[in-house]
């Protein structure tokens, strides 16, 4: 008997072993939680470790505006900003929007600069690029109106990755990535830009890529924000725990409005989508 207890018996080594793997395993379960949430938990601002050895790791990043940014007033901006966060603090994860105002020419946003997953919206420079080279156009409209990734696998092994990435360098996206399937808001925002302004193709090929981005089977989240009369050429592009969309809302004052997430939850962000695309675009053509 004294034997069988000695053996079954727990000394302060073991304890202290078993304690030892029961906080590393709740640890290691908390840093997954966040990482899978972008270190962005409701009602806190977003955390990084990298930003550990800056004096405000909260600092915000500093508004954009372009070279006719006084025809906007700095109040509105902050305004808008303001809105957006209000409406997306109680959510987990990044929220970042980017908008362009085409005919003003300016520009400013929220964490546009932050690199994010990309999803669906890493497609933009192959359909780009294979408008450019005359390819198969059934593939280059399968990527836009319904998002398809059997296209567009073909394609990146029809132009070859080197030439794509080559391209992506060419049009001044350096965070974007098809190996890493990342981009930024303003990246993805400037792209649209270059579209509309015919800076990347001719007129006809601008005019039928554009044509393969509207109406297409991904109208609930961008479109929903924006009045039903006025185009919407847009990508769509949803990954786990990421849904953005982005595009150029055709009006008489033509905007570019890029929304994209990361680390969200994927409900929560389909049902604000639509909020949020209002109100960049109602707070924006405000006068």
């Amino acid at each position: 008997m004294d034997e069988q207890k000695k053996i079954t018996s727990w000394g302060k080594k073991e304890r202290l072993i078993v304690l030892s793997i029961l906080l590393l395993t709740v640890i290691t379960s908390g840093i997954l939680a966040l990482t899978a949430r972008n270190f962005k938990l409701p009602k806190l601002p977003a955390f990084k470790l990298s930003t550990l050895s800056e004096l405000n790791p909260f600092k915000e990043q500093t508004i954009i505006v372009g070279n006719k940014g006084n025809k906007i007033t700095q109040e509105k901006i902050e305004n808008t900003k303001r809105l957006f966060k209000e409406a997306v603090n109680n959510y987990s994860g990044i929220y970042a929007f980017y908008i362009y105002d085409i005919k003003g020419d300016y520009y400013y946003g929220l964490n546009h600069q932050e690199v994010m997953q990309a999803a669906s919206l890493i497609k933009l420079p192959v359909m780009y690029l294979a408008m450019k080279e005359n390819e198969d156009k059934t593939l280059i409209e399968a990527m836009g109106k319904r998002s398809d990734n059997s296209a567009y696998n073909k394609m990146i092994d029809i132009l070859g990755k080197e030439n794509v990435n080559n391209t992506i360098s060419d049009l001044g996206m350096p965070n974007t990535s098809v190996l890493k399937n990342t981009t930024t808001p303003e990246e993805i925002g400037m792209f649209f830009k270059k579209l509309y302004k015919n800076e990347l193709l001719n007129e006809k090929d601008t005019k039928e890529l554009e044509e393969y981005m509207t109406d297409t089977i991904f109208e609930k989240w961008l479109r929903s924000g924006i009045p039903k009369d006025i185009v919407l050429v847009h990508k769509y592009g949803r990954e786990s725990s990421s849904v953005s969309d982005a595009g150029i809302v055709m009006s008489d004052k033509p905007l570019v409005i890029v929304i994209m997430t990361d680390g969200v939850i994927e409900a929560e962000a389909d049902n604000l989508f639509p909020k949020l695309a209002k109100l960049l675009y109602d707070e924006h053509i405000k006068e």
